[in-house]
């Protein structure tokens, strides 16, 4: 053993003190194999990733379902809401009589009062009828047409009393083939053959009186002018004197002298009341004639013969009515064995036919044929050429 130098130690003393240097255990236990620290971090920010990720699939999924909404939705809508508004079609056809007028007052009252109602298109296939219900019709299309666009679309006829119900339309659409639009006039049935009817409590009581009836007549026939006139003076391209005489045009004149504003039919005049009331997607409603008298005019035989035309059911039958019917349309709208009067207004002296009786006015047969002094016949308001 040396004096000079430590102690040697031996294997044991070195393990001992390698075990007992708390300074090298403690190294050694920072010495780890694996890292749990790290392992935690690592967890956290995989979680925060997955929630990053789940949540911004979940705004994705948010925006594709607003869009998808937006897409869908007007479809849906319009599925539920339905259309914009409605289109009513109002048939006015054959002749006008009592029933005729109720059907065209009632449905444009309803269009006027039902809040889905945009526009009116007025069905034309009438040569005319009774003047009072003609007067009626025309002033509830006035009456309609102040508050939505009112349309009137003629086929064949539209003329005498149906032209002037449709006179106030903001537009008259004709068929370019229609056989009479226009004829503003009134006309009646010739009196009786054997002088007033028997039973009467007066000589005017049945109204036979020829003077009577033509000054009734004339007094209608001016009123109807007026009428014309007003709703339609400043389209129609002829004078008051040509209104007065009470042609009746075809659909190319009509459009020609003002008579009428454009060629159409039904369908386009429903599509442009639609545009002109501001409605895209519209229903259409049609409302057809329902008359109580499907073969036109009541009609009576008197046990003398003479064949007369009754105004209403509860009317008094007498001889003379006026009428407010176009020629063309008489023996389809009254019939072809009525005696009549002719429709020619009172014409000056000089100009009247050998066949004119009664101040211009001829008288027509029992077979339909008629005799005028100025070829037209119509009776008119106004000074007649």
């Amino acid at each position: 053993m040396s004096a000079d130098g430590p102690p040697s130690k031996t294997p044991d003393d070195a393990d001992d003190e390698t075990t007992d240097d708390p300074t090298v255990r403690n190294a050694s236990a920072t010495e780890p194999t694996s890292n749990p620290a790290g392992t935690s971090t690592s967890g956290a920010l995989a979680a925060l990733s997955d929630r990053v990720e789940t949540r911004h699939a979940i705004g994705v999924a948010a925006v594709l379902a607003l869009v998808a909404g937006l897409l869908v939705a007007p479809g849906v809508y319009g599925a539920v809401s339905g259309p914009d508004g409605t289109v009513a079609v109002v048939e006015i056809d054959g002749s006008i009589d009592s029933a005729t007028a109720q059907h065209v007052e009632d449905n444009l009252r309803d269009a006027r009062t039902n809040d889905s109602i945009e526009a009116v298109v007025l069905e034309v296939d009438s040569g005319g009828g009774l003047p009072a219900q003609s007067e009626r019709m025309y002033a509830a299309v006035d009456r309609t047409a102040s508050v939505m666009p009112v349309f009137a679309a003629v086929d064949t006829l539209g003329a005498s009393g149906a032209y002037l119900a449709i006179a106030p339309a903001d537009r008259i659409y004709v068929a370019p083939s229609a056989q009479a639009v226009g004829s503003v006039g009134v006309a009646g049935t010739a009196p009786a053959p054997n002088g007033p009817n028997a039973g009467t409590t007066g000589p005017d009581k049945a109204g036979s009186d020829p003077d009577t009836q033509r000054e009734r007549r004339q007094t209608l026939a001016n009123l109807f002018l007026e009428n014309v006139i007003e709703q339609r003076g400043d389209e129609i391209e002829l004078d008051r004197e040509a209104i007065a005489h009470a042609d009746a045009y075809l659909g190319t004149e009509a459009v020609e002298n003002g008579f009428a504003d454009r060629f159409g039919f039904v369908d386009g005049a429903v599509a442009d009341a639609a545009a002109e009331a501001g409605i895209d997607d519209y229903a259409v409603d049609t409302r057809r004639t329902e008359s109580a008298v499907p073969a036109g005019i009541p009609l009576l035989e008197r046990d003398d013969g003479t064949v007369v035309v009754a105004g209403d059911r509860g009317d008094e039958l007498g001889d003379g009515l006026i009428l407010a019917v176009a020629p063309e349309a008489w023996d389809e709208t009254v019939g072809d064995d009525i005696a009549m009067t002719s429709y020619t207004g009172r014409l000056p002296a000089e100009e009247r036919g050998a066949g004119s009786t009664d101040g211009g006015e001829a008288e027509s047969t029992s077979d339909g044929e008629r005799e005028s002094a100025s070829g037209p016949v119509a009776a008119t308001g106004g000074e007649s050429r």
